[in-house]
């Protein structure tokens, strides 16, 4: 169990405000030996509380120090006996995905944070950034512990790096120019989810109605294609004009920069971007207990440069279409994205593969022991195709074991959740079958490699963008 000591002492980590807010709104406060209670508001946890709202370090050291030591104030505890642990991981800095109002809060504190840093020509002290806006990115994101404190004061110091000294008139999330951006797609090229397209979380706008007015004058003449709006939106990022970002988890201390579909990249050439097949798993063992060891498959390829595990899972809980998404090995915390359903259809089509819509409906697979039973073999006969081609580590050897474990997981679970489990791994059996029917291991890799673009939305169908992540 980690305590509070001397380096958490101070206003360049969160502590002091978060034992601060704990004990305003009366919660409870972990100590050592597992002993939790609220804290009485006795005159030195007042004044103690008076003094972190002030960021008053020489009146927090008179209160919670006697000479060199902490003073036992806290219910006669004293600093260095509080739990470490209790604040920490509050803002969800693990790996597992937050829901999509935690995601908006800390897309906003981001955006905040990005705007202040410009305007402020980039902050390079942690401490001296957080002093002045810690309570503004906590009212955006009340969650904020550590971990995304040393992610907004990154993100502010990159971005203005890159950027340079341009102004901007308008920092844009949910309205402005992404609303503007998301109805122009919709209206002009058909594009209802506009992440499918470009997926910038946020946009600095240099004169938003200006920008507007030129943007318009170009493309509102029903001539101009998705490709060339592309190459339009590439031009007024160089100029500073417009810059779209899209927000991802950082992976370590500092964040990092890369621009996506711009004509200085050379997205399809070079062994950076030559990628070849690694490995795929869909694991079809159960734990014994009727349940499978895992919901997901996966496959693997790598470059030079990086490789990307790409896994195929439920979009959500319970009876769902599927979802691929890859994941930069070097950089696990930044999801490259989901590849679109509809265009991952289309790239298998382009490879010769037949049945590229099926997968796309968790409808047309088993939902009980009696569905899977009556189609056994087609099932059955996905696998062993699959299984032959030796690519992909199923868990299992048999077509026995295969009927066994669906039968018994069909059979045991005890609501639509747990069934859902068993018809979202033959939607991904059926998947990759299909995709390991091609059996030339280049053609392989060059259709997976494809799929990764998708998922990243590189190519020039996509639109350009910044990943800061």
């Amino acid at each position: 169990m980690a305590m509070l000591g001397a380096n958490e002492f101070g206003f360049s980590k969160p502590y002091l405000n978060m034992l601060a807010e704990s004990i305003t709104n009366g919660d409870e406060v972990k100590f050592k030996g597992n002993v939790s209670q609220k804290v009485n508001h006795t005159d030195e946890i007042k004044k103690f509380v008076s003094a972190v709202s002030k960021q008053d370090m020489t009146a927090i050291g008179r209160v919670a120090k006697s000479g060199s030591k902490y003073a036992p104030i806290f219910n006669g505890y004293t600093w260095s006996q509080i739990d470490k642990s209790q604040f920490s991981g509050r803002g969800g800095a693990g790996l597992g995905q937050p829901d999509g109002k935690t995601t908006a809060m800390q897309e906003r504190a981001s955006l905040l944070a990005i705007q202040k840093g410009i305007e402020n020509n980039g902050y390079t002290n942690k401490e001296t950034f957080l002093k002045l806006y810690r309570k503004d990115l906590l009212k955006e994101y009340p969650g904020m512990d550590e971990y995304w404190e040393n992610v907004f004061f990154e993100q502010q110091k990159l971005t203005q790096q890159k950027v340079g000294n341009t102004q901007y008139g308008h920092y844009s999330r949910d309205d402005g120019f992404m609303e503007y951006i998301t109805e122009r797609c919709k209206t002009l090229y058909g594009i209802n989810q506009k992440d499918t397209w470009n997926p910038a979380d946020i946009w600095l706008v240099s004169d938003l109605e200006r920008v507007k007015r030129n943007l318009d004058a170009k493309i509102l003449d029903n001539s101009t294609s998705l490709t060339e709006f592309n190459v339009i939106l590439q031009d007024l990022f160089h100029k500073r004009q417009i810059v779209g970002i899209s927000l991802k988890k950082m992976s370590g201390k500092t964040a990092r920069w890369e621009l996506v579909n711009f004509d200085s990249e050379e997205v399809f050439d070079g062994d950076d971007y030559a990628f070849s097949f690694e490995e795929a798993k869909l694991n079809l063992k159960t734990n014994g207990k009727g349940y499978f060891e895992n919901t997901e498959s996966s496959f693997k390829i790598s470059s030079s440069k990086i490789t990307i595990a790409f896994q195929i899972r439920q979009n959500s809980r319970g009876y769902n279409n599927l979802k691929l998404e890859g994941t930069d090995i070097s950089a696990r915390a930044a999801r490259l994205g989901k590849a679109p359903l509809d265009m991952v259809s289309q790239t298998l089509r382009a490879y010769g593969i037949r049945e590229t819509e099926r997968w796309r409906s968790w409808r047309k697979y088993p939902k009980n022991i009696d569905e899977f039973l009556n189609d056994e073999e087609t099932h059955i006969k996905r696998f062993k195709s699959l299984k032959a081609t030796g690519k992909v580590d199923l868990g299992i050897k048999t077509a026995e074991e295969f009927t066994e474990n669906f039968a018994s997981v069909f059979d045991t679970a005890k609501n639509d959740n747990e069934r859902a489990v068993a018809n979202s791994k033959l939607q991904q059996l059926d998947l990759l079958n299909e995709i390991f029917s091609i059996r030339d291991v280049n053609k392989l890799s060059d259709l997976l490699s494809d799929i990764s673009y998708l998922g990243q939305k590189k190519g020039e169908l996509f639109g350009p963008f910044a990943k800061l992540y």
